[in-house]
C-alpha cells in the first residue's frame, strides 16, 4: 500500500511537470516536426534516468539548475547540438531542483508521516512549477552577449549567400552577399536617383518599393549581414552594432503576427529557442534593433491592414527602432506608411548591368570570357538592355547566354519560358541522369502547385499540403506514376524551380516563377473567369498579365474585355482594373482589332494623364502613338501627374518625344527637371542636350548627374551654373577631354572610397565652390588647380587640408562629420574654418 501511494504521488508530480512543459514546447518548437520534438524529449528522459539523483549529486551541484543541466548533457558528450534537447534539459533541471528542495526528509520509523507529506506535495508544487520561467539557462546576464554573438553568427550563415540559379552541375554556386552585392539606385517621390545606401542611411523608417526581381530581398539580407558583421560604411555606418531582426511576411500570411519574442525565428531559427527571456525586448527598448520586414506584397490584401497596425504598435512601444519595409510597387503606394520615407528601386543603368554581368561570370567559375563578351555585345540591343534592368532578369540572361549560343529572348515572356525550360532540363540532361519525370510532366505538376498557391493568395505552403496537391493532380495524369511524396522531393531537388526552405515548407525559388506557372495553368484549364474575378487584387497583377502572354487571341480578348467590363461596373476599382488591362497589352501576342480600339479609347478617356510612375511605365510600352494624346503643357497637373507624364513621354523613346519634352522642359519644378536629366541616356546624348535641355528652366541653374558621359554635353545647357554629380567614380575622369564648361561655379561631388580629381579642374575651370560628400578618406591634391573660395567636406574618415593653403582666393572651409582632420594650421588666419 505504501509503495502504491508513493508511486501515485510521484506519477502526479510527473504529470504536473509534463503539463507545464508541453505547452511551452509547442509554443517554441511548433514549427518543427512533432517526431523530432518527441525524440529530443525522450532523450532527455533517458539522460535523467541515468543521472545519480542522490544527496551526493544534490550537494555536488549546489542545487544549481545550470550545473545539473550540465551533468545531464554530460551523459551524451558526443550528441549533436539540438535546441529542443538543450531547452528540455534546462527545464527538467529546474523542475528537479524545485522538487528536491520540497521533498520531505526521511527518518527511520517515520515512513507514514513521510508518505503523508509526499502525497500532499503535488498540490504544493503546482503553483511553484507554474512560476518557473520557460527559458534556456543561457539567460544569465553574463551570457546574453554570448547568445547575441551566436544569434548574429547564425543569421550571417543563413543570409550571406546568393545562389546563381540556372548553372549546370550538381551544386548551384553560392556567392557571399558581401562579394555579390551591387549597389542599386532609388528615387524618392520621383526625384533624383541616388544610391540606396545614401537614401536610407540617415533615415529611421523606410518603405522600400520595387518591381518583381528588383533586388528588395537581397538588399535587406545584405543590410542584416553587414550590420551583424559591423562592416557597413558611409551613410550606413551608424547602422553597425544594431541587432537585425528579419521578418519574412510570407511566413506569417496567416495566424498571429510575431511579437518581439518571435523576431529571431525567421533569420536564425536554429538558435531562436535559446533566446533569453526579454532579450529581444531589451534590444528594441535600447534602440539597438533593426527591423527588416520583407514582402508586404506576399500577404493577402485583406491582411495588410493588420500588418500595418502590428508595425505601428511595435513602433509605438519601441519608437527608437530602425525599420525597413519592402513591397512591390503595385502593393504599396508612396503614402502607404505614414511618417516613413518611401524610396523606389530603379532599373539598373548600363554601367550597373555590365558590372552585374562581370560579377556573375566571375562567380560562376571556370573560363567564361567568351560567353561574357557575347552577352555584352547583345546587351547593346535596346530591347535586351531594358530587359536586363532588374537583377533577377539579368541573372536569367547570364545563365541562358552561358548555356546556349543562339540569340537571347527579346521580351519578358520569352525569357521566362526559355529560363524555365533550362531549369527543368539542364541539370540532369547535361550529366546523363535519368529523370523520374519528363519536362512536360514536371511542368504539369509545377503549374498545378503554382495555381494552388495563387488561389490561396500564398507564396509558401506546408509540405503536407503540397503532397496532397501532387496526389490529386496525379489522378488526372494517366501516363504518369509515382509516390506523391517522392515526386515532390524530386521536384524540389532536381527541377531548379521548387524548393524546401524548411523541412516542412514548400515554395518557388522566386515568386515570379510561381506567377508565370500559375498563369500558364489558368490558361490551360480555362480559368479566365477566375482571373477576372481576382483582377482587383494587386497580388494577382503579374499572374494576370502573364496569363495574357500565354493566351490565344480569343482567350486574351475575353480576359481583357472581362477586366474592362468590371471597370465599368465598379467605379471604385476602375482605374486599377483599366491599368491592369493596359499592362496585359505588354505581354499579349495577338488581339482582336475591336479590343485594341476599345483599349485606345479607355486610355485616352481615363488614363491620360497617368497619376504616377507605375501607371506611366505600363502605358509607355504601348509606343509612340500615345504621344499625340499627351498634354502639350504641364500647367494644371500635380507634381506627381506632371512627373508621370514626362516619364511616359521619355520612356516611349521615340524621336517624336524630343519636341514634346522640350516643351515640358520649360516647367521649373524640380521633379520635372530631375526626370528630364534621368531620361537623358535613353536618347542620343548630343541631340537630347541641344533639343531638350538647352533652354531647360533649371531650378537655381542646377543639374544632378549620375552618368559620366553627360559631362561631354553640358556646354549645351544655357542656364547651367551648378552641378551635382552623384556617384562619382575614381578614374572615370582621366581620359582626354575636349569639353570645358566655363559657366559652372558650384560643384558638388558624392565620392567613393578611392576618389581623386582627375580631369575635374579641366572640365570645370571656373568652379569657386566645391562640396565633397565622402565615404572614406579625402585627397585634396587636385583641388590646387581650381580657383576655390569655399570648400565644404561632409563625412569621411580623414582629410588633409594642407593642399588648400596654396589657393589665393580661399575664404572659408567647412568640415562636417569627418573623423580625422589634418593641416588646419596650414590654412592661415584669413581663412574662416568651421568644424563640426
Amino acid at each position: 500500500m505504501h509503495r502504491r501511494k508513493a508511486t501515485r504521488a510521484i506519477e502526479a508530480i510527473g504529470d504536473q511537470v509534463a503539463d507545464q512543459l508541453a505547452p511551452t514546447l509547442t509554443r517554441r518548437f511548433g514549427h518543427l516536426p512533432a517526431e523530432a520534438v518527441e525524440a529530443a524529449v525522450l532523450a532527455v528522459v533517458a539522460a535523467v534516468d541515468d543521472v545519480d539523483l542522490t544527496d551526493k549529486t544534490f550537494v555536488v551541484t549546489d542545487a544549481d539548475p545550470e550545473k545539473l543541466a550540465r551533468t545531464i548533457r554530460d551523459q551524451f558528450p558526443n550528441r549533436p547540438p539540438d535546441q529542443v534537447y538543450d531547452f528540455a534539459a534546462d527545464q527538467a533541471s529546474r523542475y528537479l531542483i524545485h522538487i528536491l528542495r520540497h521533498l520531505p526528509p526521511f527518518q527511520p520509523g517515520a515512513l507514514s508521516a513521510a508518505l503523508g507529506q509526499l502525497t500532499s506535495l503535488p498540490d504544493a508544487l503546482e503553483p511553484l512549477l507554474s512560476r518557473i520561467p520557460a527559458t534556456s539557462l543561457h539567460a544569465s546576464a553574463d551570457t546574453e552577449a554570448a547568445f547575441e554573438a551566436q544569434y548574429l553568427s547564425t543569421l550571417v550563415r543563413n543570409l550571406d549567400r546568393l545562389e546563381l540559379m540556372g548553372l549546370p552541375g550538381e551544386e548551384v554556386p553560392v556567392l557571399g552577399l558581401s562579394m555579390a552585392y551591387l549597389s542599386l539606385t532609388v528615387s524618392q517621390s520621383g526625384r533624383y536617383r541616388v544610391p540606396v545606401e545614401t537614401a536610407i542611411g540617415k533615415r529611421t523608417k523606410i518603405l522600400l518599393r520595387g518591381d518583381a526581381g528588383s533586388g528588395k530581398t537581397t538588399l535587406v539580407h545584405w543590410l542584416a549581414v553587414r550590420a551583424a558583421q559591423h562592416e557597413l560604411g558611409g551613410d550606413l555606418e551608424d547602422w553597425n552594432g544594431l541587432v537585425p531582426f528579419l521578418i519574412r511576411l510570407r511566413a506569417h500570411a496567416t495566424g498571429t503576427l510575431p511579437g518581439p519574442e518571435g523576431f529571431a525565428h525567421d533569420a536564425a531559427g536554429q538558435v531562436a529557442g535559446l533566446m533569453p527571456v526579454g532579450w529581444a525586448h531589451r534590444q528594441l527598448a535600447q534602440g539597438r534593433a533593426m527591423l527588416l520586414i520583407d514582402g508586404v506584397d506576399e500577404v493577402p490584401q485583406d491582411r495588410r491592414r493588420a500588418v500595418k497596425t502590428w508595425l505601428f504598435n511595435v513602433l509605438l512601444s519601441y519608437p527608437g527602432t530602425r525599420v525597413v519595409v519592402t513591397a512591390r510597387t503595385a502593393a504599396a503606394d508612396q503614402h502607404w506608411l505614414a511618417d516613413f520615407t518611401t524610396v523606389t528601386l530603379e532599373p539598373m543603368d548600363r554601367d550597373s548591368v555590365h558590372e552585374f554581368v562581370r560579377r556573375w561570370h566571375k562567380a560562376a567559375g571556370g573560363r567564361h570570357d567568351k560567353a561574357e563578351l557575347r552577352l555584352r555585345d547583345q546587351l547593346e540591343r535596346d530591347d535586351l538592355r531594358e530587359l536586363a534592368g532588374t537583377p533577377l532578369l539579368c541573372a536569367m540572361l547570364c545563365a541562358l547566354n552561358l548555356t546556349r549560343k543562339s540569340e537571347l529572348p527579346r521580351n519578358r515572356m520569352d525569357l521566362y519560358r526559355t529560363a524555365l525550360a533550362m531549369l527543368l532540363h539542364l541539370r540532369d540532361a547535361e550529366r546523363g541522369i535519368a529523370s523520374k519525370l519528363s519536362d512536360a510532366e514536371s511542368r504539369v505538376l509545377l503549374r498545378d502547385l503554382a495555381w494552388r498557391l495563387t488561389l490561396a493568395n500564398r507564396v509558401e505552403i506546408p509540405r503536407d499540403h503540397a503532397i496532397e496537391h501532387v496526389a490529386r493532380k496525379l489522378a488526372s495524369m494517366p501516363n504518369t506514376s509515382g509516390v506523391p511524396v517522392d515526386l515532390l522531393t524530386y521536384l524540389a531537388e532536381r527541377s531548379g524551380v521548387l524548393r524546401l526552405p524548411a523541412p516542412d515548407r514548400v515554395n518557388f525559388i522566386h515568386r515570379t516563377f510561381q506567377e508565370y506557372l500559375a498563369a500558364d495553368e489558368a490558361i490551360q484549364q480555362h480559368h479566365g473567369d477566375t482571373l477576372v474575378g481576382h483582377a482587383h487584387l494587386d497580388i494577382w497583377w503579374e499572374t494576370i498579365t502573364m496569363a495574357c502572354g500565354h493566351a490565344t487571341a480569343k482567350q486574351a480578348d475575353q480576359l481583357i474585355n472581362g477586366i474592362l467590363d468590371r471597370a465599368e461596373a465598379d467605379h471604385s476599382l476602375a482605374r486599377h482594373l483599366r491599368s491592369l488591362a493596359v499592362a496585359c497589352l505588354m505581354t499579349v501576342e495577338e488581339i482582336n482589332p475591336g479590343t485594341q480600339e476599345r483599349m485606345d479609347a479607355v486610355i485616352a478617356q481615363h488614363l491620360i494623364p497617368p497619376r504616377n510612375i507605375f501607371e506611366s511605365r505600363s502605358l509607355a510600352r504601348i509606343g509612340s502613338r500615345l504621344l499625340s494624346i499627351l498634354p502639350g503643357e504641364l500647367a494644371g497637373l500635380t507634381d506627381e501627374e506632371a512627373h508621370a507624364v514626362v516619364h511616359l513621354a521619355a520612356n516611349v523613346r521615340s524621336a517624336d518625344s524630343i519636341p514634346l519634352l522640350a516643351r515640358y522642359a520649360r516647367d521649373p519644378r524640380r521633379v520635372i527637371q530631375a526626370e528630364l536629366i534621368m531620361s537623358w541616356s535613353s536618347f542620343d546624348l548630343a541631340r537630347y542636350a541641344s533639343g531638350v535641355l538647352a533652354d531647360a528652366n533649371l531650378p537655381r541653374g542646377q543639374v544632378v548627374l549620375h552618368v559620366e558621359e553627360h559631362l561631354d554635353h553640358l556646354g549645351a545647357l544655357k542656364h547651367l551654373h551648378d552641378v551635382v554629380f552623384a556617384g562619382w567614380r575614381s578614374g572615370k575622369t582621366d581620359r582626354d577631354r575636349r569639353t570645358t564648361v566655363e559657366a559652372v561655379r558650384s560643384l558638388t561631388l558624392l565620392v567613393g572610397e578611392d576618389f581623386h580629381f582627375g580631369a575635374i579642374p579641366e572640365i570645370f575651370p571656373a568652379v569657386s565652390k566645391l562640396c565633397l560628400h565622402a565615404a572614406a578618406g579625402v585627397d585634396l591634391e587636385g583641388a590646387r588647380r581650381l580657383p576655390l573660395a569655399v570648400v565644404e567636406i561632409l563625412g569621411g574618415t580623414s582629410v588633409d587640408l594642407s593642399p588648400l593653403a596654396e589657393l589665393p582666393d580661399l575664404a572659408r572651409v567647412e568640415v562636417l562629420r569627418v573623423g580625422e582632420v589634418l593641416g588646419l594650421e596650414a590654412l592661415g588666419p584669413l581663412v574662416e574654418v568651421v568644424r563640426v
